[in-house]
């Protein structure tokens, strides 16, 4: 929450009004559409200081106005957001089967999007070129110029340093020396010429479950996301938890089973290993290749390599033996895992994601709503809530459109300040 150093009469011209006016400035960049009340609200200001500090930002021409809800006695707030074309950010989320991309204004709204395979079997370079390429179709289809994007968000499923953009390993076999150690934010700084963010790819699915999905008014609450591989992002406070070196969210990586599977990460019985969607395909291609029945190689034809989660939970819906019997496990590691969770952290919720809960909802949250209520503390499990995202497979784009949109504020700001000649708000504001 943004409050300020001293009351509004307090606050001389030139000296702290700088500084409220970009903490201002921020709420309403996170929050679109946000009325003046809200921002009061958030601030711990008082209306009439919000309301000075609203006008003069938009008499510099930073913000528009539009009409928000109605309140309860009916009457209508006036929304405030970032102007739209103040600048344009680029989203990428490149993933291991995956490489989505979306261009979005400073509020979040999206222009123009793209998805294609990203065919990491090709190797690293290729698969930069064929990025950059998707990037430069995706902003021109959004018709905007190169020049009027101000910043890339790349999201990237593997073990990451924020603070230096760096990928530090891809804990995927087959293709973990072709990313490791891997300056990604410099190497698309150099190719666009514009400020980029690394992040890892929950972390910034996540934050575009806060702004848009089922994480929207919740402060305190864990983000899962199951997929070909597992991970978490928490949310303190409204805040994401990075961790001493920026390392939490590692819930894959949690050991549910001591004597389990070597996992890629080199232990043994990681969650990863026992309960993604890599994991439950193999096990129903293995229990095939048996010999065990099953309605899954039906529908492939009898090809099981093309076995997907989808087939295995479409199979399960149809009583299938083999099919139920493999979710149902994994939901059972993952319920285990997320008991601990429950314990150590006490979130208000759980959001669940991934193509694993895309594909089979119902049966993965019962059977881990079971486990937490056996395992978990009975307070702790009592106040939880189990929540499935309603977001979709761009999530992971969109996220990282929001994460850049949010640090470009502060360098807007301090330029409009700049053009001024404000020399000593510039120096104040920086403060922040």
């Amino acid at each position: 929450m943004y409050r300020s150093a001293k009351s509004p009469t307090q606050t001389g011209p030139g000296r702290k009004s700088s500084q409220t006016e970009l903490g201002i400035l921020k709420l309403i960049q996170a929050a679109p559409s946000i009325s003046r009340v809200e921002l009061s609200e958030r601030s711990g200001l008082s209306t009439a200081a919000i309301t000075g500090i609203v006008n003069s930002l938009l008499a510099r021409n930073l913000l528009v106005e539009g009409v928000a809800s109605a309140t309860s006695i009916g009457r209508k707030r006036i929304g405030l957001s970032l102007r739209p074309d103040l600048g344009y950010v680029v989203g990428i989320d490149l993933g291991s089967y995956n490489l989505r991309i979306v261009v979005a204004d400073l509020n979040g709204n999206v222009l123009a999007s793209s998805e294609v395979d990203t065919l990491m079997s090709k190797g690293r370079e290729f698969v930069l070129d064929r990025c950059f390429s998707v990037v430069r179709k995706t902003v021109a289809a959004a018709n905007i110029s190169q020049e009027e994007v101000l910043g890339i968000g790349i999201a990237f499923s593997g073990v990451i340093d924020v603070d230096r953009g760096l990928i530090l390993s891809y804990p995927r076999p087959g293709w973990m020396h072709q990313w490791k150690n891997v300056p990604l934010k410099t190497i698309f700084e150099d190719e666009f010429g514009v400020t980029c963010l690394l992040d890892d790819s929950v972390r910034a699915i996540a934050t575009n479950e806060k702004y848009a999905g089922a994480g929207r008014g919740l402060k305190d609450f864990v983000y899962v996301d199951i997929g070909m591989g597992i991970g978490a992002a928490i949310f303190i406070d409204g805040q994401i938890y990075r961790g001493f070196n920026g390392s939490a969210g590692e819930f894959g990586h949690m050991t549910v089973d001591e004597d389990g599977p070597l996992c890629c990460c080199g232990s043994n019985g990681c969650l990863e290993a026992l309960a993604s969607c890599a994991t439950v395909i193999q096990s129903v291609r293995m229990a095939i290749e048996k010999g065990v029945a099953s309605k899954v190689i039906d529908m492939v034809d009898r090809d099981i390599t093309k076995i997907t989660v989808e087939m295995i939970a479409a199979a399960a819906e149809q009583n299938d033996s083999l099919a139920y019997r493999a979710l149902h496990e994994a939901a059972s590691h993952i319920g285990a895992a997320c008991s601990d969770l429950v314990n150590l952290l006490n979130p208000q919720a759980i959001v669940f994601g991934g193509a694993l809960f895309r594909a089979s909802p119902k049966l993965m949250l019962d059977e881990i709503r079971h486990l937490i209520r056996r395992r978990a503390l009975e307070k702790s499990a009592n106040d939880v809530s189990l929540l499935l995202s309603p977001t979709a497979s761009d999530s992971g784009a969109k996220g990282m459109a929001r994460l850049i949109a949010g640090n470009l504020i502060s360098p807007l700001f301090l330029g409009e300040l700049e053009r001024k000649g404000d020399k000593e708000s510039v120096r104040l504001a920086k403060a922040i």
